[in-house]
């Protein structure tokens, strides 16, 4: 039996090493092909010992308008995130405490409205963004992601308001408190970290988000997701550059996993589906 269990914990040592170098080895050939200098980014075999330069991101900095692609990007992923928590916790606090007409095939309806391919949808948007006069503006961006961060989000919040006992509620009620207050003093605190697992899911959804940010934005309004594609030109792609750019764009949403990590992991667990 001793045998029997080393080799499992062995071999679930090997799948998890596996898991890790899998997981972390692009960002680590990000980073250092970011930090490479020119003449090394290219070379066959890889070089990896190498003096870290600062070269492509000085490059980068000077070849586009960074900081204007990172105020359009936190803007349109800051208010989508808010958004898409604020209106998807509303709405799936009502699918797990009301019975209404539709309470029961709507959240069926979000969940297929996910499905549905991007590309399939950037034509009817790009044609209604123009009809209202909102292209190349960051509206029409918060409006395109909030349409596809909205059912993630509400899917996700009906798993973790049906794990708040709904008798804490009533006891509230029963001392007076109205139905609002009670959702916002009572059941949000609860759902903290349901809230912040799914807060870091939408954030990444917008951030990362390239396909509507080519059709809906203008020169004003480009986000951080375009910025590789730069430097990718009839001459060739500029790999350095391209690292620098992606190892920036990656720093904020890092900042914000961090910054809700403590709550992550409870929050998965609590949103879990119990059999």
């Amino acid at each position: 039996m001793t045998t029997q269990r080393r080799n499992v914990g062995a071999g679930r040592a090997v799948l998890i090493a596996i898991a890790l170098l899998w997981s972390l080895f692009p960002l680590y050939w990000m980073y250092s092909t970011a930090f490479k200098p020119e003449a090394l980014d290219r070379r066959v075999p890889p070089v990896f010992v190498f003096q870290p330069t600062f070269e492509n991101f000085e490059r980068m900095l000077r070849a586009t308008p960074f900081l204007q692609y990172l105020k359009n990007t936190l803007i349109v992923a800051g208010v989508t995130t808010v958004a898409a928590v604020a209106l998807g916790s509303l709405a799936a606090y009502s699918f797990t405490r009301f019975r209404y007409p539709g309470s029961d095939f709507l959240p069926l309806a979000y969940l297929v409205m996910r499905m549905l391919p991007r590309f399939v949808l950037v034509i009817p948007y790009y044609l209604l963004m123009r009809t209202f006069g909102l292209l190349n503006t960051h509206s029409s961006m918060i409006l395109a992601y909030l349409g596809f961060a909205l059912p993630f989000t509400i899917w996700m919040m009906i798993g973790f308001f049906k794990e708040i006992p709904i008798e804490l509620e009533e006891a509230a009620m029963v001392d007076g408190g109205d139905r609002l207050r009670v959702f916002a003093q009572i059941v949000l605190p609860l759902a903290a970290p349901g809230l912040a697992a799914t807060s870091i899911f939408a954030f990444i959804l917008a951030w990362n988000e390239l396909l509507f940010s080519l059709v809906l934005s203008g020169r004003d309004t480009r986000t951080l997701a375009q910025l590789p594609l730069t430097f990718s030109t009839d001459r060739g792609t500029e790999w350095g550059m391209v690292m620098a750019a992606g190892s920036l764009t990656l720093l904020p949403v890092i900042a914000f996993a961090l910054l809700v990590q403590r709550h992550i992991l409870r929050g998965m667990t609590l949103g879990a589906v119990k059999g």
